[in-house]
């Protein structure tokens, strides 16, 4: 009987350690995971900034919206914030690709 005791004790033991390994392996890589290098603005284009060129990179606009918006943009200045684009077709779509960055002039 001692002996299935101990057998048991020890089994269970390992088990424990087993289960504790399993849950450092797991998670130990998002230990390690430096935090990335840039936020996900970052990845957006400034559309105060923006060239014809890179205005037609963004989905959603093509060459006539991207020459509309700079053509309003030299018309009324800079814009202020995302919402004074919302006559542009898609806006709901085009928003995730684009910042408003404040500008000094």
């Amino acid at each position: 009987m001692g002996l299935n005791k101990a057998v048991l004790e020890f089994q269970s033991l390992g088990l424990l350690v087993f289960i504790l390994l399993t849950i450092l392996i797991y998670h130990f890589p998002n230990f390690l995971k430096d935090k990335p290098l840039y936020k996900s603005d970052d990845l957006k284009i400034d559309i105060n900034k923006a060239d014809q060129t890179t205005l037609e990179k963004i989905p959603y606009i093509g060459e006539k919206t991207a020459s509309l918006i700079i053509e309003d943009r030299n018309i009324r200045g800079y814009y202020k914030n995302i919402d004074e684009l919302k006559w542009i077709k898609n806006f709901d779509k085009v928003k995730e690709y684009i910042k408003v960055e404040e500008v000094n002039e």
